[in-house]
């Protein structure tokens, strides 16, 4: 009993000399910042007094203090802004908004419809064609052109080479003066560098004409009566 008696008066002292000291430590604490304050007066006292004596000293050699008029403490200026400041931290997420209660009512009608608006400047780029559009009247014929200029003669040709001998006619008709018609054939002794024909009248003559002569094929012709006709007298007939 007695050792816990003891135990709690020293607890208590201690306890008393811990205040103490605290108290001591506080007024330390309390007397250097007031010591502090009043220091700090007395020197912004000084800098002022040093302050007004030089806008004096200025005033007197006739120029404009920077600073202001003596017993002017200035006026306080904004300066410049300092540089931005890093981000902060992302914030806490929001709560999620209330459901709406009722819920949105139904669509309202339609607004009127709004003015015109300025009308826009012309496009320079070519619009899509346009249908074909339909056939029209077919015009009036034109009148026929003048006639145009007569052309140049041309060049000669270059001459044509020679033909071929031909062969003799195999059979061909003339007509006599008296107008009988009379057809030649070849002769028997026919020869083709000197060709001969036996001619005969078509046509049987009547026996009141006299009957021009036409013998038989001979190899002598005759120029006058013969039916055998050189082929000289057959082109120059013809």
């Amino acid at each position: 009993m007695r050792t816990t008696r003891l135990e709690a008066r020293q607890r208590r002292k201690r306890g008393n000399y811990l205040a103490g000291a605290a108290t001591m430590v506080a007024a330390l604490a309390l007397g250097s910042i007031v010591t502090g304050f009043v220091v700090l007066s007395n020197d912004l006292d000084a800098a002022n007094q040093a302050r007004d004596a030089l806008a004096r000293q200025v005033q007197g050699l006739g120029e404009k203090p920077v600073a202001g008029p003596p017993g002017s403490r200035g006026t306080s200026v904004a300066g410049p802004p300092g540089p931005a400041g890093s981000p902060g931290p992302p914030g806490v997420p929001g709560r999620a908004a209330p459901t709406l209660t009722p819920s949105p009512g139904p669509t309202g009608p339609a607004g009127p419809p709004g003015p015109s608006g300025i009308p826009g400047a012309d496009s320079t780029a070519a619009g899509p064609p346009g249908p074909v559009g339909a056939s029209g009247v077919p015009g009036a014929a034109g009148r026929d052109g003048a006639p145009g200029k007569d052309g140049q003669d041309g060049s000669p040709g270059p001459s044509g080479s020679d033909g071929t001998d031909g062969a003799p006619p195999a059979r061909w008709t003339y007509t006599d003066p008296q107008g009988v018609t009379y057809t030649c054939v070849p002769a028997d002794d026919f020869d083709a560098d000197a060709p001969q024909y036996a001619c005969t009248p078509d046509v049987e003559p009547s026996p009141q004409e006299p009957s021009p002569s036409a013998p038989p094929v001979t190899t002598e012709p005759s120029a006058s009566s013969s039916g055998v006709l050189p082929l000289r007298l057959l082109s120059d007939r013809l």
